[in-house]
């Protein structure tokens, strides 16, 4: 006999039982080849899912690339038909630009996260979660993230940029929605998290998609008129696949 895993679930026989036989004998060579057999299958299986790039062997575009960036990493889930990237930020430091017109231009941060496989890539369902105490103004003055601002904070497939708004739109959230936040004496004062709400493909086949933490303050009143640099920690998960390239 040989293992059967994964099309089949082991019940314990083997050459020398039979698992609906109320009489069973002792244990010898053949239980013991069958229970080897059984976890070098699991442990076979285990090992080409675990990297995320292994099985299937011959998978195309199965994972994206992250930036060089200190605190940040990522780990791989899957393969090229339905794929899990966990990114992980470790007190990644992200800069903080001032608006050009101040009264006007909200001060706003574009982490860039990572960047897919070129084609199109179908967004199954994202998750971000930034845990309190963990987006802290390093600065830490009245002249820029102020000791109580609010900001909106999401994911999107464009960086932000200098606008003439507050908060976050268009495709600076089309991953995970603007999330309303606020930082209390230079720290955050609350877990935030949010997901994509709605499934959805986006061409990348002639420049790959990218995904990026998008921050911008609310109001003038939140932020004043110096470069600064937020300190964040959390974790994005998003489920995706590719479908293919032109």
């Amino acid at each position: 006999m040989v293992a059967g895993y994964p099309t089949s679930v082991w019940d314990g026989d083997s050459g020398n039982r039979d698992s609906d036989d109320g009489i069973q004998a002792a244990p010898d060579h053949r239980d013991w080849d069958r229970a080897i057999d059984e976890v070098a299958a699991v442990q076979t299986q285990v090992d080409a899912n675990q990297s995320g790039v292994a099985y299937p062997a011959s998978a195309t575009h199965t994972v994206g690339a992250i930036p060089t960036k200190t605190g940040l990493s990522v780990v791989e889930y899957g393969d090229a038909a339905i794929h899990k990237t966990v990114i992980t930020l470790a007190s990644v430091l992200s800069d903080t630009t001032v608006g050009t017109t101040v009264g006007t231009d909200g001060a706003w941060n574009a982490e860039h996260l990572y960047t897919f496989p070129e084609g199109y890539i179908q967004f199954l369902g994202a998750h971000i979660i930034l845990p309190v105490g963990l987006i802290i103004a390093t600065t830490q003055s009245t002249t820029s993230w102020l000791t109580a601002s609010d900001y909106g904070i999401g994911v999107g497939t464009v960086a932000a940029a200098n606008s003439s708004e507050f908060g976050l739109s268009t495709t600076e959230e089309d991953i995970v929605a603007e999330i309303t936040a606020a930082l209390s004496s230079f720290i955050s004062d609350a877990t935030e998290a949010g997901q994509l709400t709605t499934v959805t493909a986006f061409d990348g086949t002639t420049t790959a998609k990218e995904l990026y933490l998008n921050i911008r303050a609310l109001a003038q009143t939140d932020y004043g008129t110096v470069s600064d640099s937020l300190s964040i920690s959390g974790t994005f998960t998003v489920l995706w696949s590719m479908l293919g390239d032109n």
